[in-house]
Order: C-alpha cells, then structure tokens, then sequence
C-alpha cells in the first residue's frame, strides 16, 4: 500500500468542513491520502466512500479501515453506487460533500506497465482501468486517422503542433504499425519540435500529447460532467462539492458548471477564484503547481 501526498489537503478540510456523524465521498481514491484525512474529521458516526476506477488502487490500498467504504468504480455513476451502497450507509445517509481529485495517483506514475511515465520504455497503455476500458493509447494511435489525431492533441492537450505530430505520427505507422510504446511516442514528439523550436521547453515536448490521449482513453472529460452533475445532485442541502484540477481544460468545465448551476440557483459558489497551492506545498510537492481548488454549496 502506497499513500501519496495529497494535494491541497489543508485547503480541502477547510473548506468541506468535515465532522463527526457526516458523510463524505472522495471521489478519486487513488493513495487515500484525502479520504482518511475527511474519515479522522468524520468520526465516530461518518462514513468515507472511496471510489476509484482504477482496480489496483482498491487493490493496493491493503487494510480496512473502520467507516471507509470502497468502490471499484468509475465516479460518473456516484448516484448508484450510493444506492447500492445505503445498507452500509445505514440511516444516516446524507452526504455532507463530495471531492475530486483529478490529478494522477503516484502510484499511477510508477506504475511501470500503463506509460504514464514517458521517460521510460513501457507499452503506451495509459488506461486507468484494463477491465472497463478495451481501447488502449497504443490501439489509439494505430488506428485513428490523421485528423482524429489532431483534434484529440488540440482538444485535449492545447497542443500548437497538432498537424505536424499527426503527420509524423502517421509516417512512423507505415513503416512500423507496432504497438507503440512511451519512449517511441516522446521521441517522435521530440522531433518535431526540434524542427520549430530552437530552445528546448522547460517541460517534456511531450508532455501535452501524453495528457491528450489520456483524456481521450479515459473519456476523462465525459467522466467530469456526469460527475459533476450526479455529485450535486446526491448532496444534501448546504454539502459542498470540491474539485481540484490540474489543467487548464478541466479547469474550464469545473468553472463553467458551477456558473451555470450557481445561475439556476442550485449551486453557490464559495470560491470566487480557484485556491492554489502555497509556496511552501509548491515546493515540497512539485504536482501540486498546478493544482487549483473550486468549491461549491448545495442550496
């Protein structure tokens, strides 16, 4: 079992506001870091619902923990797995808030066999579940034309040099049709920003197009707007949802859901600007840089 550093985590218990008796769903599992630092607030009496769609972190995680309940799901069906989940909630059912952490688990990052990592040799996997999901990156980039390629490296990564990576990406298909792999794809990245940009980047070149066929394996933008939406339905009036993106793309539909629903008013909006990081987080844990934290109320 490995716990990870939990991003924001002060900022998070501030603003949830976690309490003996209440219940609270951690929507992204991953280390536990969040969900036991919301069970030791919550206890006795509340309960911590741990959701992950990623199998080894259910697996991984090792112990039992009195009032942690864990789920190997994908969070956009939070609203069944409550359901299924109310014998164990007992009568005190209410959910006082949900988070969402969508940053990468390191136990994800070192996982060695998905390619989350580009700088190692690893099979370009990057799915988050082999059960649930049968498209890997690799069937990905074998399969998909040059133009589906280029509106997933814009779409979802922001990536200027779309075209050209798309084109390379092809050229390096009729020759080799392979399964790729992590260091094959950043290579082929690489050069064709040799070719645009004289000075190399702080950041991998790679580095968006990796977080683009991330979020198009996973779906991970389709999973955040049916999060959302299910996660405001299921609290109870005056809960708080809780989200902590890493970029500038999930950022945006955090931002514009709560808007919309602040307008209908079902939502009230806590923090007027996304809550970042402290110097002092920043650099004893370089992932939280670019973390941001918005928060919401039920009314």
């Amino acid at each position: 079992m490995t716990i990870h550093e939990p991003v924001l985590l002060r900022e998070v218990l501030l603003y949830l506001d976690p309490r003996p008796g209440q219940n609270f769903i951690d929507c992204t599992f991953g280390g536990g870091g969040h969900a036991l630092a919301l069970l030791a607030k919550v206890r006795p009496g509340g309960q911590v619902i741990g959701i992950d769609l990623d199998e080894r972190a259910i697996e991984n995680f090792g112990r039992k923990a009195p009032g942690l309940i864990l789920v190997n799901d994908n969070y956009k069906n939070i609203r069944k797995i409550i359901l299924d989940k109310k014998d164990e909630l007992g009568r005190n059912d209410k959910i006082s808030g949900v988070l969402l952490d969508l940053g990468l688990s390191s136990d994800q990052l070192g996982s060695g066999d998905r390619g989350f990592s580009f700088q190692a040799k690893e099979f370009l996997d990057l799915r988050f579940s082999k059960v649930s999901q049968p498209v890997s990156a690799s069937d990905m980039l074998r399969t998909a034309s040059e133009q589906e390629l280029v509106d997933i490296f814009k779409n979802y990564g922001e990536e200027r040099l779309a075209r050209p990576i798309a084109k390379k990406i092809i050229a390096h298909r009729v020759v080799d049709n392979h399964a790729f792999d992590s260091s094959t794809l950043a290579s082929l990245v690489a050069d064709i920003y040799k070719k645009f940009y004289k000075r190399p980047s702080k950041k991998h070149p790679a580095t968006k197009v990796f977080q683009a066929l991330r979020i198009a394996v996973n779906d991970e933008y389709g999973n955040i707007r049916s999060g959302l939406s299910n996660s405001a339905e299921l609290l109870s009036s005056g809960g708080r949802l809780a989200v902590i993106s890493f970029h500038s793309g999930e950022d945006r539909i955090v931002k514009n859901f709560f808007r919309d629903q602040a307008k209908l008013g079902r939502l009230k909006i806590i923090t007027k600007k996304p809550i970042a990081a402290t110097e002092e987080e920043s650099t004893k844990n370089s992932r939280s840089r670019s973390a941001k934290l918005r928060v919401a109320e039920k009314v």
